[in-house]
C-alpha cells in the first residue's frame, strides 16, 4: 500500500470517508461536528507521517515495539490507533487495554480517543493505569485465594498501605512488627514493620525499605556492619552461636509479610507480587488473555522488572503486546525501571520507529542525540527561531540570582516567561529555589514568617535562617552544618530544639508577627526589645549542653540592614513563587514542552544525575536525565552550570553549547 492507500484505509474506518473523494474535498466540505477533523485546521489523517500511519495500521496480533523519540506525537498516534481499532471492533466480550503510568496520561489518551472516535464509552476496552489494571483485573480479583486472606464478610479485597507510613500515626501496624530489628552502622536500632518490606522475585530476596530512600536486600542487611555486630553481641551474651542464621532471619521476614497479606493488607509492591503469583496459574492467565487479547503500554521505558514479567505471563498465554516509548527517557531507577532489561526483552518484538521530533528545533535535537549517543536519524521539525542561540550555557556563582538572570535571557530572546521553565534534578533544590526568591537579607524576620506557614519545607528553611542569625549572637559557628550550631554547643540536636523553641516564642509575640504595613526599622526596634527575654527563656533547655557562659543582656547590634530601614516589610504569605517562571523537577515534566528551558546543574559533582557532567558522561540514568530535561525545549535550551575551568568549557562546547553571559 502506498501512503494514499493507507490514509484512505484509516479515514474510511475513522470517519467513513469515501475512498474516491479527495482528502482536500472531504475536509473542505465536512459539516458534521462528530467527525475527527471538526474544529481542526487540517485533516488529522493526512497530517500524519508515514511512520505514524504505519503504526496505526500495524497488526494487533503482533508484538510491537514503537520506538518513539521525544516530541514525536506518540500520544496522538496512540489515540488514533486505539480509535481505529475500536471502530473496527465487533467482539462485545473482549477488548483492547491501553495502559499508562499516571491518571493524567490516561486522561490525555482518553481525550484523544474521544476526539477521534467521538465515543464516550469504550466498553469492552480499557484505558487506564497499569496499576489499576493489575489491581482490578488480577490482584484484587483473585489474590485472596493465594494468601489465606481472612475476608470480612464478602470483602476479599486488599487494603493498600504505603511502605513509607510510620507506626506513630498508624498504631495498628504494631501488630505487624518484624521480630528482626533494623540496626544502623552506628549501632542504633529501630523496629521494622511488614509494610516496609516486599519480596523481590528478581533477586529471590526480601527488600527492606527505610524512609529517606534507604533500600537494601535482606542478604545485604544481614551482612551489614551494624547488623553483624548486633548478631555477634547476642551470640556472645547467650553463648549460642547458632542464633540468627540468615535462614531464620529470612523466615521471620516472610512470616511477617504473610500475616500482613493474610489480614488483607498490601503495599503497591505486594500487589504486583500478588498479580505475578496469580498469573502462574495458566487458567487464570488465559482468562485474562481472552478478555484482553491485545495490550498497549504507553511510556514502556518506565516499566519495572516485575511489571514486565506480569505482562510477559499474559503474552505467554496469548496476549499481544505493543510497547510504546523511548528507552532514552527511562529515569525511574528508584522504581526499578531498567532500560537494558527492557531492551533485551523487546529484542524479539517487531520494531517500528517515530523519528520526527515536532517539538524541538534541529540544534536542540542534535544536542540530545549527542548526549544519548542516538544513531537514529531524528529530525527536529520545529522552527529554529534563535539560530546559534538555540543551545547555550552560562556560568553561575550564586544560586539566588539564577531566576533573575533567566528572566533577562528570556527578554533578550523574546520568549514568554509563561511558556518557559526552570528545571532541577532534586526536590530539595526546587524547594530552595522556591524559598530563595524571597529576599533572605532579614533572616530572623523571614524565619518567623516561614515558621508560621507550618509546612515541612518552610519550617526547615526557617530553622536554617534562624540558626544562621542566632549563631552570631552565640559567638559564631565553625560550619553551617547542624543549622550553624555554635562551637560551644556540644549537641547539634539540642541546638535545633533551641531554635525551634525560640521561633515558637517569637511567633507568640504580636509585635513580631503583626508586620502588615510596617517598615523594617519598626520591626527591628520591636525585636531588639524582645530578643533578650526570648533568648533567656529558650536557653533554659540548652544551657546544660553549652560549654560557654552566655550574657544575653549584651548582644551584637541588631538593626535593619543598610538601605532597608524605611522599606515596607515583604510578607511571605506562601511558599509559592509569585513570578510566572515555573520551577519543576525533571521527573515532573515528562511529556511536557516549553518554549524555553533552563536546566540547572548542582554546584558539586557528586550524587547521581544532578550535575552537568552526569548528563554528558556515560550511559546511565544521569545521561537519560540530561536527555529528558533537554528535550522539553522547543526553541531555547540553556544549561546553568557552576563556574567552569577552561577545560570544562571546551568539553561542554564540544557538544554544541554556546557560551552566553548576562
Amino acid at each position: 500500500m502506498n501512503k494514499l492507500d493507507i490514509q484512505n484505509a484509516i479515514a474510511h474506518v475513522l470517519c467513513s470517508k469515501d475512498p474516491t473523494q479527495s482528502f482536500e474535498s472531504c475536509f473542505e466540505n465536512h459539516t458534521s461536528k462528530t467527525l475527527p477533523c471538526s474544529g481542526y485546521q487540517q485533516c488529522r489523517v493526512t497530517e500524519k507521517t508515514e511512520q505514524q500511519l504505519d503504526y496505526i495500521l500495524s497488526s494487533m496480533t503482533d508484538n510491537v515495539f514503537l520506538e518513539a523519540c521525544a516530541g514525536s506525537g506518540k500520544t496522538e498516534v496512540v489515540g488514533m490507533k486505539m480509535s481505529y481499532e475500536i471502530n473496527k471492533w465487533t467482539n462485545t466480550k473482549s477488548g483492547i487495554a491501553v495502559l499508562t503510568f499516571t491518571n493524567e496520561a490516561t486522561d490525555t489518551i482518553v481525550n484523544r480517543v474521544e476526539s477521534f472516535s467521538k465515543k464516550t464509552s469504550f466498553h469492552p476496552h480499557y484505558i487506564g493505569t497499569l496499576t489499576g489494571f493489575i489491581h482490578g483485573y488480577i490482584s484484587q480479583l483473585f489474590g485472596y485465594k493465594y494468601f489465606n486472606h481472612k475476608k470480612i464478610g464478602d470483602d476479599t479485597s486488599f487494603r493498600l498501605v504505603d511502605k513509607s507510613v510510620d507506626v506513630f500515626n498508624n498504631h495498628w501496624l504494631v501488630k505487624y512488627k518484624i521480630s528482626i530489628p533494623y540496626v544502623t552502622s552506628a549501632g542504633h536500632s529501630g523496629d521494622l514493620y511488614a509494610n516496609q518490606i516486599y519480596f523481590d522475585f528478581k533477586s529471590n530476596d526480601y527488600i527492606i525499605f527505610i524512609p529517606d530512600n534507604i533500600k537494601m536486600s535482606v542478604t545485604e542487611y544481614y551482612n551489614s556492619p551494624g547488623f553483624s555486630a548486633y548478631v555477634e553481641s547476642i551470640r556472645k551474651k547467650t553463648g549460642k552461636e547458632w542464633l540468627f542464621k540468615i535462614e531464620y532471619v529470612k523466615q521471620e521476614f516472610h512470616a511477617a509479610k504473610m500475616k500482613f497479606l493474610g489480614d488483607g493488607f498490601a503495599t503497591f509492591e505486594d500487589m504486583n507480587n500478588v498479580g505475578y503469583t496469580i498469573l502462574k496459574n495458566r487458567r487464570i492467565a488465559r482468562s485474562i488473555t481472552t478478555r484482553f487479547p491485545t495490550i498497549l503500554i504507553d511510556e514502556c521505558q518506565d516499566l519495572s522488572w516485575i511489571e514486565i514479567e506480569i505482562l510477559n505471563k499474559l503474552r505467554e498465554s496469548g496476549t499481544s503486546l505493543h510497547f510504546i516509548g523511548d528507552l532514552h527517557q527511562s529515569i525511574y531507577e528508584f522504581k526499578d525501571a531498567d532500560p537494558a532489561y527492557t531492551k533485551s526483552y523487546l529484542s524479539t518484538f517487531k520494531n517500528l520507529s517515530l523519528t520526527d521530533n515536532f517539538r524541538s528545533c534541529q540544534p536542540i535535537v542534535e544536542l540530545a542525540n549527542r548526549i544519548s549517543s542516538i544513531s537514529l536519524p531524528i529530525r527536529g521539525l520545529n522552527k529554529n527561531k534563535l539560530n546559534d542561540d538555540s543551545v547555550c550555557y552560562y556560568e553561575y556563582s550564586d544560586l539566588n540570582l539564577i531566576e533573575n538572570q533567566y528572566s533577562i535571557l528570556l527578554r533578550r530572546f523574546n520568549l514568554s516567561s509563561d511558556r518557559s521553565t526552570i528545571l532541577v534534578r532534586q526536590h530539595n533544590l526546587k524547594s530552595e529555589f522556591e524559598i530563595q526568591h524571597k529576599i533572605n537579607t532579614h533572616l530572623l524576620l523571614n524565619a518567623i514568617q516561614l515558621w508560621n506557614l507550618k509546612t515541612p519545607i518552610t519550617r526547615r528553611t526557617a530553622l536554617e535562617f534562624a540558626g544562621k542569625e542566632l549563631q552570631r549572637w552565640f559567638g559564631g559557628a565553625r560550619t553551617s552544618k547542624g543549622y550553624h550550631c555554635p562551637s560551644g554547643i556540644n549537641s547539634a540536636f539540642r541546638w535545633r530544639i533551641f531554635i525551634k523553641d525560640f521561633l515558637e516564642l517569637c511567633c507568640s509575640i504580636p509585635q513580631l508577627t503583626d508586620i502588615v504595613g510596617k517598615n523594617y526599622s519598626h520591626w527591628y526596634k520591636q525585636a531588639r526589645e524582645q530578643r533578650s527575654t526570648l533568648l533567656k527563656s529558650a536557653y533554659i533547655n540548652l544551657k546544660a549542653f553549652d560549654s560557654d557562659i552566655r550574657d544575653f543582656d549584651n548582644l551584637p547590634t541588631f538593626k535593619a540592614p543598610s538601605g532597608t530601614a524605611t522599606d515596607t516589610v515583604v510578607i511571605l504569605n506562601n511558599a509559592e513563587k509569585p513570578e510566572s517562571i515555573t520551577i519543576n523537577t525533571i521527573h515532573s515534566v515528562k511529556g511536557s514542552d516549553f518554549d524555553g528551558v533552563l536546566v540547572v546543574s548542582s554546584k558539586h559533582n557528586r550524587g547521581s544525575g544532578a550535575h552537568w557532567k552526569h548528563w554528558l558522561n556515560g550511559n546511565g540514568e544521569g545521561t537519560r536525565i540530561g536527555y529528558v530535561a533537554s528535550t522539553r525545549a522547543k526553541y531555547s535550551l540553556i544549561w546553568a552550570v557552576p563556574t567552569l575551568t577552561d577545560e570544562d568549557r571546551g568539553y561542554l562546547e564540544s557538544f554544541g553549547f554556546k557560551r552566553i553571559e548576562i
